[in-house]
């Protein structure tokens, strides 16, 4: 029986190539592999692909808006890739990419051989012991009124790193263009090419996707991606983005009116925030392992006592404590 049929939007080049080889590799039937540049929306359809795998270069990313439609059926699954990272895969990262496919693409959870990645704590009344001490020095958290105040100050941290895109794609699909808290994503960028990021994730979600400065107030209903050298500030009901030296903490976020969600590839430093924000009364989640290319900080999430959802649990989790 031949696998799922799948079309590669793809130039030419060493990442179409191994793109090509992760596909069947995958167990998919390579029905097309056609040019974004070139083809037409027509093309791909005739196809009649069940899955489309796009991988993004800044001008395979401007032919992009002749295929809103097609990227947007909600009959199709649609897996993007950025072309700098693929061409570079080989070995055991490309035999790991292969399994995250085979898993979107076939639709279950055996996505990924164990990693030799970073070391999750072991230890787990060790950790809990230095936790429950950490959280003992911080100032009293109010208990939440029945009645929420009228001014919103809290916000929606989504961390990623690699594998992160198509994660935060899905997840930032699902939530309406009024929702209302603001949604902060660090999403970790080779190169710096953040104003790419923002047309890309503006494909994804009905809400405005801006790129943040320095002194721009957090806005609900807005995704502000973070670039490099910032981090947030509370100033009395609104979060202002601040210069800062390193990855963001997100330190100073009200806890009971936040989220931090650590998806595929985040940082496992801000564990610990997402860790404060939960005992505070916020939402402090992973994203499920088994559906998650790099789970490292998931991992340590859960080791230390966090949860960890699939990124449709965790949209429904945001929608519940924050209806639009």
């Amino acid at each position: 029986m031949s696998g799922p049929r799948v079309v590669v939007l793809a130039r030419m080049g060493a990442a179409r190539d191994r793109t090509q080889v992760a596909v069947r590799e995958a167990g998919a039937e390579l029905v097309a592999t056609l040019d974004p540049t070139d083809a037409t929306e027509a093309d791909v359809r005739a196809a009649e692909p069940v899955a489309v795998v796009v991988v993004l270069d800044p001008v395979a990313e401007f032919a992009l808006d002749k295929f809103d439609a097609l990227l947007a059926d909600p009959g199709l699954d649609i897996v993007f890739d950025e072309a700098d990272v693929a061409a570079r895969r080989d070995g055991w990262e490309a035999a790991r990419w292969a399994r995250h496919l085979a898993a979107k693409l076939h639709g279950h959870g055996d996505v990924l051989p164990a990693a030799p990645s970073r070391e999750v704590p072991h230890n787990f009344s060790q950790e809990m012991e230095a936790l429950t001490l950490k959280v003992a020095s911080l100032p009293d958290v109010p208990q939440a009124p029945s009645h929420p105040a009228p001014l919103a100050s809290g916000a929606v941290v989504i961390a990623a790193g690699v594998g992160g895109p198509d994660a935060v794609r899905q997840l930032l699909a699902c939530l309406p263009a009024g929702f209302p808290r603001p949604v902060l994503l660090r999403q970790r960028v080779d190169g710096g090419q953040y104003d790419k990021l923002v047309r890309q994730m503006q494909r994804a979600t009905l809400m405005q996707v801006v790129l943040a400065q320095p002194g721009d107030v957090a806005q609900p209903g807005t995704v502000h991606v973070l670039q490099d050298g910032l981090d947030v500030q509370q100033v009395e009901d609104a979060v202002v983005f601040v210069a800062a030296a390193g990855e963001p903490r997100f330190s100073s976020l009200r806890s009971g009116d936040s989220a931090v969600l650590l998806l595929s590839g985040a940082d496992p430093v801000l564990v610990d925030v997402a860790l404060t924000v939960r005992l505070g009364g916020g939402l402090g989640y992973g994203q499920a392992p088994e559906n998650c290319f790099d789970p490292a900080a998931s991992n340590a999430l859960v080791a230390r006592g966090g949860e960890s959802r699939s990124l449709a649990e965790l949209s429904r989790h945001l929608l519940q404590r924050w209806s639009a």
